[in-house]
């Protein structure tokens, strides 16, 4: 029996192996034959092909406006930043607007830093009551002097520097208000001037001047589309069975055919994996965002995307 036992193990572990081999040969041409190599362990490079190059962010600027325009300011191809101005409308009547601002908020501010009139009722209710106050002891060593006719006379003059002061101290606070009004007036008028100047709400590269110097325009047409370059980002398709939470962040690389079949790489990240699985070939669209800079990629090539290893 022993003998039998022995050659009985050997067999069984033969055949094994041999199940473990055609398992392997199975799983490898699986793999082979589908576009995409999927592979679910973190210490594995994944490579996804084809990928396509898109763009993650584009704009088309419009006029926020009425008026004609005056001047563009930019050339197709050119990189803008964000905040320049691409288009210049006919803002002179606005411009007299704000000079007409600028000069009622001058004339407010130096009536509200004027304070003459407080300051004068001021110093004459602090007479009047002294005035009060010396008669008053006056009276009280030396009756009927002065008379009370007199003490009347300087009571109703006492009352009536506390009304001027009063008085002064409103129409130095209404001039206070008005200083402010004008300050609002001006930042308004400043910002009807800004509203003619079409600025580019994203940096990157203009792609197309729709509009053309000396025509009208309304609010909401577009006059320029401005294309993010600096950033790129790249779409893909991974098998189910490959996908994995630890894919987001990881490191890849771009490749793209360059001149004389000349490889060119691009690094990014992984950013995104859609949820949604696509019930035909059970795959889910992987998205990474690769730096452009050198601005060597452009929207609309196809490449390979290679998935870092943890």
């Amino acid at each position: 029996m022993g003998p039998f036992k022995s050659w009985k193990q050997r067999t069984k572990a033969s055949v094994l192996r041999q199940r473990t081999i055609v398992t392997g040969a199975t799983l490898f041409v699986l793999v082979s034959s589908c576009t995409v190599i999927a592979v679910v362990f973190d210490d594995v490079e994944i490579t996804v092909n084809p990928v396509l190059i898109k763009v993650i962010e584009e704009v088309a600027v419009p006029a926020i406006q009425e008026g004609p325009i005056w001047n563009i300011q930019v050339k197709e191809g050119q990189v803008v930043q964000v905040g320049q101005t691409l288009i210049q409308l006919d803002d002179q009547r606005a411009r007299l607007k704000q000079q007409q601002a600028e000069l009622e908020q001058k004339i407010a501010a130096k009536k509200a830093g004027n304070r003459s009139g407080v300051q004068l009722a001021e110093t004459e209710t602090r007479v009047t009551n002294s005035s009060l106050q010396r008669a008053m002891e006056s009276r009280k060593r030396f009756p009927d002097t002065p008379s009370q006719a007199e003490v009347d006379e300087i009571e109703l003059r006492v009352a009536q520097a506390k009304q001027h002061l009063e008085q002064a101290t409103q129409e130095f606070q209404l001039a206070e208000l008005a200083k402010e009004l004008t300050i609002k007036n001006l930042e308004l008028a400043t910002f009807e001037v800004e509203r003619h100047q079409i600025k580019s709400p994203i940096q990157g590269a203009v792609t197309e001047i729709i509009a053309k110097k000396g025509e009208w325009v309304r609010p909401g047409e577009p006059l320029v589309r401005v294309m993010r370059v600096d950033r790129l980002k790249v779409e893909g398709f991974l098998k189910r069975d490959a996908v994995s939470p630890t894919l987001l962040d990881r490191g890849v690389s771009i490749v793209v055919e360059g001149g004389e079949g000349e490889k060119v790489r691009h690094v990014g990240k992984i950013v995104f994996i859609s949820p949604v699985v696509e019930p035909n070939d059970r795959t889910q669209r992987i998205v990474a965002e690769v730096d452009n800079s050198k601005g060597l990629l452009g929207p609309g090539l196809r490449a390979k995307m290679i998935i870092h290893a943890h």
